[in-house]
């Protein structure tokens, strides 16, 4: 796809957006995060500063895992109680897109699911429980709070530096899992997933 082009409001640097269903795109020039409104472009008012780690994913470079190919288009990254990991916005050449969720060496592909149970009450669930869901039992093996500590690229939503949530993970069988999201304003949201090797991600040829 060809990228489209926008100005950013705040310094003027251009604006390549490269995924169509983009919501947030943050400027590379001055760090500003613009929402992307159709054909119009809004400054949210806050700036991303993401410093770079050693990681086996970068921005803008393919990578192929199981004969499909994929593109990193943006990235976030969170801090909590212990460490930090990022979560990656890729694309695949159909033009769908998904998270890559990387922590401490783990890696893990999550797309948003259907929640459709209440969502447990976080002052009633503890690590250890087990919850069920469609028919499948889940082990709640992590709750914390994350706070994002910033962004790079393209998002799919609007997620910004300094927001926090309290996040459930959940493990189920044959390295599945599910995330559930309960941010400090607004409704908890849920992605499910498995578990993959790293070892099978490539460079693109």
């Amino acid at each position: 796809m060809k990228p489209k082009t926008h100005n950013c409001p705040q310094c003027g640097n251009l604006l390549p957006v490269h995924f169509r269903f983009s919501k947030l795109t943050v400027c590379a020039h001055c760090g500003s995060t613009i929402f992307l409104e159709d054909e119009a472009v809004r400054l949210a008012g806050k700036a991303s500063v993401l410093a770079d780690m050693p990681s086996l994913l970068q921005l803008r470079t393919p990578f192929t895992y199981q004969k499909l190919t994929y593109t990193p288009v943006g990235q976030v990254r969170y801090t909590y109680k212990g460490g930090f990991w990022d979560e990656w916005w890729v694309i695949d050449s159909t033009g769908m897109g998904r998270w890559l969720s990387v922590d401490e060496g783990d890696f893990a592909f999550e797309s948003p699911m259907e929640w459709i149970d209440p969502f447990p009450n976080l002052r009633e669930v503890q690590v250890g429980q087990t919850i069920k869901q469609r028919q499948q039992e889940w082990e709640i093996t992590e709750k914390n709070i994350a706070r994002c500590e910033g962004i790079k690229g393209e998002l799919p939503e609007a997620i910004f530096p300094d927001d926090k949530m309290i996040y459930l993970h959940l493990s189920g069988n044959n390295s599945a899992l599910v995330t559930l999201e309960y941010p400090m304003e607004g409704k908890p949201s849920a992605y499910q997933g498995s578990w993959i090797d790293p070892f099978e991600i490539k460079a693109a040829l």
